[in-house]
């Protein structure tokens, strides 16, 4: 580490890349200058020893630098020498970080357009590359776009498809546990907050639960603070205010910045959570604070309306009017920026959409141009492909009215049921164990007796409910257990225990409104499946209708 900056550039990149990356690090919050010194430092040091990718990072810390010191234009002008460099000198990694890095630019300095064009090349270069992580990163960018311009369920598929693709990627010598940890975190991060901006609390919750099962030493450095955020936003929605303001101040520990926009986000959060609790000079103190201390600029001036907002219901409640009026001024003029930016990312996406469709559209006036002879292909086809929807159509349908009968009968077996064990009573044609003669009397009440008393415990609804620890809480073998089950039920013991929890699941959708309102997700969960998928496919195969059909003609007739 050099102590002084009068040396010479020629001087400074003498020194090791570690030490100069040190000194980059060091003034990267506080001293501009200094802070691009080291890192021109670098780059003739890179030059120096011929190593591209050494001088292609001098190149983007300086670029960092000047986001850091909200200085976006010459950032924006600092990325692009960095796309066109990594791009002349053969760097695809490098490459593809740029145009990440200029993607997320875009918000401050031009328009989504620019933004989704660089998220979309950094893609179709991922693709090209067969690099599935930048793949998935880009992927996750314009989810993330999706959930900004109000598309937000668009994006929570995008998240679930990425969620999966972490999930099943094996390890290697480039991606350890810790950054597959890392990832899935991040993800389950992204889909609760887009489930809390449609008020979908429980899933919310379910994706806060899946992030506390990471220990803060099984992740990337500041990583752990997702798990105290979401609890805190959570609490927050809840108006558990103190429990949100624990989470908060936990996770700005955990991951501690000098960062000034992280300062003002800490405000932020702590001040709209004193304005719930009606403390209003302490939320004033607060958010005035940090307002002042960060300075906002014209081009943030659009994601301010949240902040402007709070600080004027604050001064309105202790009576000052004059600056509520002033901070309610600003806060429509934010609002109004920041629907307009929303209005463009939509406008973004159908753009994206209409070029898609005229592409295709032109390919076909073209082939047509080239070969008039397959004009009448082209009319069958047409006239094929109308057939063919008016086909699908009737079969929807016909589907539809075969489901409402299908749903008006299981309602009539619901009612003559004398409980809900008999409305659903499935016989398997093929069982497992169909000799009973060699289980003792006995035994054979002992496990009657054991099933009935755990059913009325509704164990069945724990997704630990197997063959084995059934046997094991009535004090019998599996063999026996399986033999009782086939020779008294008629089924074999999965079918059994699908049987009461599908009976469970129709009489409580149909009873109780709070349950109705889950995600499939979560009620699934809640009766013993492991994932909605397979949830869906018991429910469909016992009733012979799919579970939200089912929950939609419930709502309609209570």
């Amino acid at each position: 580490m050099f102590s002084s900056f009068s040396q010479t550039e020629e001087k400074l990149s003498q020194l090791p890349f570690d030490a100069i990356r040190d000194s980059i690090h060091k003034y990267k919050f506080s001293d501009r200058p200094k802070a691009i010194k080291a890192a021109e430092a670098y780059i003739l040091k890179g030059k120096r020893e011929k190593d591209k990718t050494e001088e292609w990072l001098g190149m983007e810390s300086i670029a960092l630098i000047y986001v850091r010191f909200r200085m976006y234009k010459e950032a924006n002008e600092q990325a692009e020498k960095t796309l066109e460099f990594a791009k002349n000198n053969n760097l695809p990694k490098q490459e593809m970080r740029s145009l990440s890095f200029l993607g997320d630019l875009q918000k401050a300095v031009t328009t989504v357009d620019k933004q989704l064009f660089y998220y979309n090349k950094l893609l179709q270069l991922a693709e090209a590359r067969n690099d599935e992580v930048y793949r998935e990163t880009a992927l996750n960018k314009i989810a993330a776009v999706q959930d900004f311009s109000g598309n937000t369920e668009k994006a929570i598929n995008t998240y679930k498809k990425s969620l999966e693709y972490y999930q099943n990627k094996p390890l290697d010598s480039n991606f350890n546990q810790i950054k597959k940890n890392s990832n899935i975190l991040s993800i389950y991060s992204s889909l609760a907050i887009s489930h809390l901006k449609l008020n979908q609390l429980d899933s919310a919750k379910l994706y806060s639960t899946n992030i506390k099962k990471f220990k803060e030493k099984e992740l990337d450095t500041c990583y752990a603070a997702y798990k105290y955020t979401i609890d805190a936003e959570i609490a927050y929605k809840e108006k558990r205010f103190k429990a949100a303001r624990q989470n908060y101040e936990k996770a700005y520990a955990v991951c501690p910045s000098e960062y000034d926009l992280i300062q003002l986000n800490k405000a932020y959060a702590l001040g709209k959570i004193v304005v719930g609790e009606k403390n209003y000079p302490e939320a004033i103190r607060i958010l005035q604070k940090g307002l002042d201390d960060y300075q906002v600029t014209a081009v943030e001036e659009g994601f301010m309306g949240d902040y402007y907002d709070k600080l004027a219901e604050a001064y309105k409640n202790t009576g000052n009017f004059e600056s509520a009026s002033y901070y309610f001024e600003k806060y429509l003029s934010s609002q109004a920026e920041f629907n307009q930016l929303k209005e463009n990312a939509r406008e973004s996406f159908i753009k994206k959409e209409r070029a898609a469709f005229k592409k295709d559209f032109d390919a076909l006036v073209s082939e047509k141009e080239k070969n008039q002879s397959n004009f009448k292909y082209l009319l069958l086809g047409g006239a094929i492909l109308i057939l063919a929807l008016l086909f699908l159509l009737l079969k929807f349908y016909r589907n539809k009215k075969a489901d409402e009968l299908k749903f008006e009968t299981l309602l009539a077996k619901i009612e003559a049921a004398p409980s809900p064990e008999g409305i659903i009573d499935t016989r398997d044609e093929e069982l497992e164990e169909k000799n009973i003669t060699e289980v003792p009397e006995e035994t054979k009440q002992q496990i009657l007796e054991g099933l009935k008393k755990l059913e009325k415990q509704e164990y069945f609804l724990k997704q630990e409910c197997n063959s084995y620890n059934v046997a094991r809480k009535i004090g019998t073998n599996t063999s026996y257990l399986s033999k009782v089950i086939n020779n008294y039920y008629g089924k074999n013991f999965n079918t059994y225990i699908n049987d009461l929890r599908i009976n469970y699941t129709i009489t409580r959708l149909k009873n109780d409104a709070i349950f109705r309102s889950y995600s499939i997700q979560s009620i699934a969960e809640e009766v013993g499946y492991k994932s909605a998928d397979s949830f869906t496919k018991y429910f469909k195969k016992d009733t012979g209708l799919n579970p939200s059909f089912y929950i939609k003609e419930i709502k309609n007739i209570t």
